[in-house]
């Protein structure tokens, strides 16, 4: 982060926390009962240097003199009524540091009167520091099943972002594309519109979106969120963007630049990717590859008995039912429930493969299933498969499956 004013304006309600805060932790350091006259409190004009004051107490954090008179003045500012009161930059971090805080917005966060009146504090820091920059590495998964990178400059008090992605070359070079947007924030999360420059005119870029909760964003150090734009295929694509804050400009420029990927963040965005190729159906059945298939789709639904047989001789088995509405699956065993489900139809059509992940009283943790969609076209129930997963104790298991089926 850049910054050329670090001065904090404060309210005068935020202002009386932060000084009555300052008073307290005062009178508990010094074991006093009540606060000292304002001369020796402040420490300023004919005070005792030998007894406590918070002029002797700054002095001991920082390295520079301290005015005990400019805090005093301060808190007079407050008597008077004014609406803004404003401490400089040296001030403001020995008074944080006095009170245990590195930034400002912690400490509001943890004294706030109010979702509106910290929301109108936040924002009057803001205005006050419209010079500020923020530095980002931006991460995505992109064009060429790879994940991708670039840089994300955020400024103008938060209403204006600037990328630029960076696509490497067989030829070892990197090629730049950039995009301008503005930044709009609604309630927890900002949204964000850019435009990129297409020819000699700039055009509708991506939309993003990243929750923020309640936190000011200049102290949020990942942004995670979606987007949603056309890649350089022209394709319409979707997925999950995580920025990275870094310390500065020199920082982000080397790291994005660098063709090396944090494991951290590989493991979050790798083929989180949604590709809508470039057709316009004409019937249902160009939807997609799929779409011919999806006569048999439409015959899943039934409740389903399964029966697992471990290699070791253990036999487990799941009941479960597929709603002919909207195709969601219900438990019928007692116990278990199934946090995450996936159903395809694989090899055109020919072999159903169901993804489970289980909590309840279950042997398996995780289970993958694969069996002959023959059912769905003749009147046999029963059909013979196979399946591997990882069980209750964190084992990798597989074996045979026996999948009996009805129709509700």
């Amino acid at each position: 982060m850049k910054t050329t004013s670090n001065a904090l304006v404060l309210r005068p309600e935020y202002f009386k926390i932060l000084i009555d805060k300052v008073h307290e932790v005062f009178i508990n350091k010094h074991q006093l009962t009540r606060l000292p006259k304002t001369f020796q409190l402040y420490g300023y004009g004919d005070f005792d240097e030998k007894k406590p004051n918070l002029k002797s107490d700054f002095e001991a954090i920082g390295s520079e003199f301290i005015n005990g008179k400019y805090l005093y003045d301060k808190s007079r500012d407050l008597e008077k009524g004014k609406p803004l009161i404003k401490l400089n930059q040296y001030y403001k971090t020995i008074l944080l540091l006095y009170l245990g805080y590195d930034n400002i917005n912690t400490f509001l966060e943890d004294h706030k009167l109010s979702d509106f009146e910290y929301q109108k504090q936040i924002d009057l820091i803001y205005s006050h520091n419209k010079d500020v920059s923020y530095y980002y590495n931006n991460y995505y998964f992109g064009e060429d099943d790879t994940i991708l990178k670039g840089q994300s400059i955020i400024y103008d008090n938060w209403k204006k972002i600037k990328h630029i992605f960076m696509y490497p070359l067989e030829d070892g070079t990197i090629r730049e594309h950039y995009s301008h947007g503005s930044i709009k924030r609604q309630g927890d999360t900002i949204s964000i519109k850019t435009n990129t420059l297409s020819g000699d005119r700039y055009i509708d870029g991506a939309s993003e979106i990243y929750y923020i909760g309640h936190k000011s964003p200049s102290n949020i150090k990942y942004l995670i969120g979606t987007y949603c734009t056309f890649d350089l295929f022209n394709n319409s694509v979707a997925g999950r963007s995580i920025l990275e804050k870094c310390n500065s400009k020199e920082e982000m420029e080397a790291k994005s630049k660098s063709p090396k990927i944090p494991p951290y963040i590989a493991m979050e965005v790798r083929n989180k990717r949604i590709v809508n190729n470039r057709i316009v159906p004409r019937n249902e059945l160009e939807l997609s590859s799929n779409s011919p298939y999806a006569s048999l789709y439409g015959k899943l639904p039934g409740i389903y008995d399964l029966t697992f047989n471990f290699d070791d001789g253990f036999v487990e088995t799941l009941k479960f039912k597929i709603l002919p509405t909207n195709f969601r699956i219900i438990t019928l065993t007692e116990n278990v429930y199934i946090e995450k489900d996936r159903i395809e139809l694989l090899n055109k059509g020919t072999v159903v493969n169901f993804r489970f992940n289980f909590s309840g009283i279950i042997a398996l943790q995780r289970v993958n299933i694969y069996f002959k969609s023959y059912y769905l076209k003749t009147d046999s129930n029963t059909q013979q498969g196979v399946f591997s997963g990882i069980d209750n104790e964190n084992r990798l298991v597989h074996g045979k499956l026996t999948v009996s089926y009805s129709i509700d």
